[in-house]
């Protein structure tokens, strides 16, 4: 549930530091309106509202600012060719201009070439941008750039994931237990079961499991939460009748620390493989699709930024919501509450509850439950029941932007079918 939610890297400081400096030059370039307007936008992590900024303004921009902010849109919505293609053409036509944003603006290049599968370019940029700069870092960013470091030299070395046959479209059956989407799976003939987490960036194998497969554990380890952990690449994962090849794993004691009773967590990684993907509450199937149904009216509202993020309504409030399948329940962020609590309903069940991780870290939370608020995505809307808010969970932090809401394991109950669109990057319910 949202108590067990974990992290591998936060990148959100690497960010805030570029949209920082960014706003500085903007204030002390040539006065543009239109630079200035979008900039603001860029500042507040406002992607929708730079996206729509960008599609209406972006011949009235400086040249630097329609690279810049087009290689933000294209980052957080799914375009990394185009991310990668417009920052070179920074740093080769306006190199004085990029200033210390050279470091951000290469981290999220090195993120959207690993997007690509180009992985030894996107680790030798990690390491340069390590080795020049390690001395000007604050801990958290130099982890962070370790960690994707290692993850990314990993990767450099290890055959691409991929699901063996993508031309193919899949129906995965699934069940819903402890609130959690869970599925059989397989690999060397060893049998288990796996839970489905939209949210986590990397796929997670237990400890026991490894070993049992005889999986070879890396000597490297990266940062996750408040612990490291080693690495392992399982040479197939069978879920249902979709074959994965090459899946790495970071290897944790999932079962011991109890967060579930799965032995592996899938991750969005794995989803990103498709252009689209379906959960069918209704005949508990989940659908891997090759190819696309073109919706010319479906709402451009999801943006993917390491997670899944969905433009979305709560209580007549316009609101963004995270997709989070590890999440069991759907929950509520407190500054939300505090900034709408005149559309909002009164909490009640106030209490303390104790959270784990993935890691096994423990901590008592305070919580309150909101009865039911309704939830419109699209043009569907549904009833949230009994919607969690943890007063001091630093959700944003601990996945790199800020948002208002999570979407658990269990939509609405209106919500029998969930579609989401990785090309048009839409998110509709049926």
């Amino acid at each position: 549930m949202l108590l067990t939610k974990y992290k591998i890297i936060n990148t959100h400081g690497i960010i805030c530091l570029l949209l920082a400096v960014l706003v500085v030059q903007s204030a002390t370039a040539q006065e543009n309106p239109y630079d200035k307007v979008i900039g603001e936008a860029i500042s507040r992590s406002d992607w929708f509202e730079t996206r729509a900024l960008y599609e209406h303004t972006a011949d009235s921009l400086s040249d630097y600012m329609r690279l810049f902010s087009g290689a933000m849109v294209d980052h957080n919505f799914n375009n990394p060719a185009g991310a990668v293609e417009k920052i070179q053409r920074m740093y080769e036509e306006h190199n004085a201009q990029m200033g210390g944003n050279v470091f951000s603006l290469f981290w999220m290049m090195s993120d959207n070439l690993a997007k690509l599968g180009h992985y030894k370019a996107a680790h030798d940029i990690c390491t340069s941008l390590l080795t020049q700069a390690r001395e000007y870092m604050d801990v958290g960013t130099q982890t962070a750039y370790e960690t994707n470091t290692t993850l990314l030299g990993l990767k450099s070395q290890w055959p691409r994931m991929a699901v063996s046959d993508d031309d193919t479209n899949y129906e995965i059956p699934f069940k819903v237990e402890d609130e959690q989407i869970k599925f059989t799976a397989e690999s060397g003939k060893q049998r288990f079961s796996a839970m489905l987490d939209s949210a986590s960036q990397l796929t997670l194998i237990d400890r026991d499991l490894a070993h049992k497969l005889g999986l070879s554990i890396s000597a490297d380890s990266i940062r996750f939460n408040e612990a490291r952990c080693p690495l392992a690449l399982l040479d197939t994962l069978q879920i249902g009748p979709a074959e994965f090849v090459n899946v790495a794993c970071a290897v944790l004691p999932l079962r011991e620390v109890g967060i579930t009773d799965c032995e592996i967590i899938i991750s969005n990684d794995l989803l990103y493989l498709f252009p689209e993907i379906e959960l069918d509450y209704e005949h508990q199937t989940m659908h891997l699709r090759s190819e696309t149904e073109s919706l010319p009216n479906a709402p451009r509202n999801l943006m993917f930024n390491k997670v899944p993020y969905i433009q979305a309504e709560l209580n007549g409030v316009p609101a963004i919501v995270l997709w989070d399948t590890g999440g069991n329940k759907s929950s509520i962020e407190s500054h939300f509450y505090n900034a709408h609590r005149d559309y909002l309903p009164s909490t009640d069940r106030h209490g303390r509850k104790r959270g784990k991780t993935a890691t096994g870290k423990t901590q008592k939370l305070n919580y309150a439950i909101l009865p039911q608020m309704e939830l419109v995505i699209g043009d569907k809307a549904g009833t949230m029941t009994d919607v969690y808010m943890i007063e001091d969970m630093p959700h944003a932090e601990l996945m790199g932007l800020p948002f208002d809401a999570t979407l658990g394991a269990l939509p609405p109950a209106e919500f029998k079918r969930l579609i989401i669109n990785f090309k048009e990057m839409y998110f509709i319910s049926r």
